[in-house]
Order: C-alpha cells, then structure tokens, then sequence
C-alpha cells in the first residue's frame, strides 16, 4: 500500500521505522509548514513515477516522507544531502535518472524510459528558460514562450495525448511538473501566462490533470509561488501565501473564438 498524502496529516515520520525491507522510502522536499508537500518538481518526478508504478503493480510498496530542508533530521543527513532521495533496503539514489532506471528494473511490469531523442530535445531547454528569467539571468520573456511554442507544436505534430505516445512515461513525470511550475510561478510572480493559443500544450497539461497520480503528487499553487518567491520580496505578501487554503491550477482555460 502506499501510505496517504494528506498535507493536513502528512507527518514527517521518525525515519525508516519499519521492518518491511520490500518498501521503497521516498524523501521529498516539506512545505513551509514542514509538513505538507513542498515544491521541488524533481521531487514530484519521482513521485509520480513511484504512484504510477504502484498503480502497475499491486505488490508495490512504497511511502513518502517529507523532510525540512532549513532543519533536516539528522537521519536523513546521514543518508544523503539532498532531495528527493529514495531507499529501498541498502540501496539509496539520489539521481532521478538513476531512480528511474533502477525502479525500471527491479518493476518491470510498467516501464519508463523510452528512448524517444526527438521528444527529449523538444523540451530539453523550456525550464532552463523559465529558471532564467525567474531568477532575474535574463528578462525577455521571449525566450520562454518560444519553447513553451516548440513544445506545442512537436504535440500537435504527433498528435498522442502524452509526450512519446499514448503510454506515460519518465518523460511526462520529468515534464508535467516542471509546466506546472512555469504556468502557476510566472503568472504569479511575472504576470506571464502560458497563452492560450497553445491548445496541444493546454491539452497535454489536462491530460496530466486527469491522473490521481498527478493531482496527489502536486503541490499547492502557494507553495510552488514561495518556491520561486524572491528572498526580498515583502514579507506580509509571504505570510499571507502561508496562511492561505491550499489552491491548485487544474483548470484548463478556453480560447476565445
């Protein structure tokens, strides 16, 4: 079974307290109130790799501990330096490349990779883009929606509801979250909105909507804001993200005829 992710009850439990050598122990990065899920799209890669192998495989065990990244406990400090990391018996990775494949390996019944280099390279740069202008590198908004343009026009091309076809795979998990950061963050922080003209990109994020997968993995719109949320900005505008009912941008907006 995998253990609930309920950001109301969500603990983040004495490390490894079990005798269950099969399940598999993921460390993601806490929310602002330690708790919660945080913002890390790496994080909710594996995440929801990890749901839609569980969904794959009924003997697929795994559960979910977040960890404090200002105060991590000094178990995981002992593991490893950085999130997300996965345990598995005495296997501990902390690539999400590594965690795919070894997860690939050891569950079969569902395979990620694919090798697809066109698919790759299609997305390889849009949040490299994204991180740039965010982080004041560059400030041409530009160059952002010209691979947000690239990706929407490789998915109109192939016409699949995912990025290789009609099958999920590590791709998708590397991508979705990383869109979701880009739609909710520069609308927040920049007032820049992935433009609705952009329907087989709007389509392949509302795809990624319908999944449980997706919508249990996804943190709160607040917390990838903070994420992102520069260190100067005021703090009343910071408290009052904290303070707020989690919010989630799962709708999907309609183009004006």
């Amino acid at each position: 079974m995998v253990d609930e992710v309920d950001d109301e009850n969500f603990d983040p439990r004495t490390l490894l307290n079990d005798d269950d050598d099969q399940k598999l122990h993921l460390f993601i990065k806490a929310g602002t109130d330690g708790r919660s899920k945080g913002a890390c799209p790496f994080c909710q890669d594996v995440f929801l790799k990890l749901l839609i192998k569980r969904e794959a495989d009924n003997d697929f065990s795994f559960d979910v501990i977040t960890i404090n990244c200002k105060n991590p406990p000094k178990e995981f400090k002992e593991i490893s330096k950085k999130l997300p990391t996965l345990v598995h018996g005495d296997i501990v990775l902390s690539d999400v490349d590594d965690i795919e494949d070894y997860l690939d390996s050891c569950y079969p019944n569902y395979k990620l990779s694919l090798h697809d280099p066109d698919a790759f390279k299609v997305q390889s740069n849009v949040f490299k883009r994204f991180t740039y202008l965010i982080k004041d590198v560059h400030n041409n908004p530009q160059t952002l929606l010209y691979e947000l343009e690239k990706i929407d026009n490789f998915l109109r091309t192939r016409g699949t509801r995912y990025i290789s076809g009609d099958q999920i795979t590590g791709l998708d998990c590397s991508l979705w979250p990383k869109l979701q950061h880009i739609r909710v963050a520069a609308e927040y922080i920049l007032n820049l909105s992935i433009p609705v003209e952009l329907t087989a990109l709007w389509g392949y994020l509302g795809a990624a909507y319908e999944l449980d997968a997706f919508v249990k993995s996804c943190p709160a719109d607040q917390e990838i804001v903070l994420h992102w949320t520069r260190r100067e900005a005021p703090s009343k505008d910071y408290l009052q993200l904290t303070k707020e009912e989690p919010r989630f941008s799962f709708d999907i907006p309609q183009r004006r005829r």
